[in-house]
């Protein structure tokens, strides 16, 4: 009797223990949605299921592949066991907006595209800085860029991202930039803005106005994303990205901050279309103009002399 209350013991002891360590330790959900990257899925997958942080759920939904991306993951999901979904073609932000809203149970999200991949303590080290700091809306960090070949790639050291705490006025001025792939974001920071906008299709950029208006971001000095660059990366397509941008933007126009950002924006733009669009590289200028501090941007200068003699 006494050796089975003895064992009963500790028994009841390793399951306080697991208890506590779930709770130093909570669930992060790894989401992904996942369109044509077959050659890629699985280094995304992989890094996702050998983390060093263990208490994790990967969620997969392909929407709607054309490529052998769907057989790929249904391989996959029979040897690693993860949640695994495949549905038309919905787009980007709403595939995003239905894992979010029906499939996730972590109390961290991170959002892996389907062409990169993580390195193997992200998800660690960036619970480890958020669990300090339960007030913050993100965690963020730099990445690696890489080739279509996952060869490293010289990339500009951002020393401007270095900043922590409420950063919402310098990143709507652009003095800073949030990289899609190293952030980490409570679940309840999603519920609370509202997640993605479904009309708005750059899903990240959105996204950051939502947070740090709100929150303040921690910023984590460590590359913990590999980012892949290919020629179907929609980040290519500039005019895209400008038009999306300017979609963004549009939805902030009536904030304190737009007042002090519209110089840096419009002359950021009008530089940019005067090599794509004249006549929206002439409507930006027009707007420009009426903030002196437009004159004491050098993306003016860059964006006359484009103007004038880039034809």
């Amino acid at each position: 009797m006494r050796t089975s209350i003895v064992e009963l013991l500790r028994q009841l002891n390793g399951i306080w223990k697991n208890m506590n360590n779930i709770q130093a330790k909570p669930l992060v959900s790894i989401i992904m949605s996942s369109y044509n990257h077959e050659k890629y899925i699985e280094t995304a997958i992989l890094s996702a299921l050998n983390q060093t942080y263990k208490n994790i759920e990967l969620i997969v939904v392909d929407d709607g592949s054309k490529d052998n991306s769907a057989s790929i993951l249904k391989q996959l999901k029979e040897k690693y066991n993860f949640y695994l979904e495949i549905r038309e073609n919905n787009g980007l932000v709403k595939t995003l907006n239905y894992i979010l809203k029906n499939l996730v149970h972590g109390k961290y999200v991170c959002v892996l595209d389907s062409d990169d991949y993580y390195a193997l303590d992200k998800i660690e080290e960036q619970v480890k800085v958020m669990l300090m700091h339960p007030e913050a809306g993100l965690c963020y960090s730099p990445l690696h860029k890489i080739d279509k070949d996952g060869n490293l790639l010289k990339s500009k050291n951002h020393t401007n991202n270095t900043k922590s705490g409420y950063i919402f006025e310098d990143f709507f001025m652009g003095k800073l930039h949030i990289p899609d792939g190293g952030v980490l974001i409570p679940l309840k920071v999603f519920q609370s803005i509202g997640y993605y906008d479904e009309d708005i299709e750059l899903e990240d950029y959105q996204l950051w106005f939502k947070i740090l208006e709100k929150y303040p971001a921690i910023y984590l000095d460590k590359k913990l994303c590999y980012y892949r660059t290919h020629d179907s990366n929609v980040s290519n397509d500039e005019k895209k990205m400008l038009a999306w941008e300017r979609q963004v933007i549009k939805k902030w126009e009536n904030h304190p901050v737009y007042q002090k950002a519209a110089p840096y924006i419009l002359t950021r733009w009008f530089a940019k279309y005067s090599i794509y669009d004249k006549k929206i590289a002439w409507k930006m200028l027009l707007k420009a103009i009426r903030y002196p501090k437009t004159f004491i941007n050098k993306n003016f200068y860059k964006g006359l002399k484009r103007f004038l003699f880039y034809w």
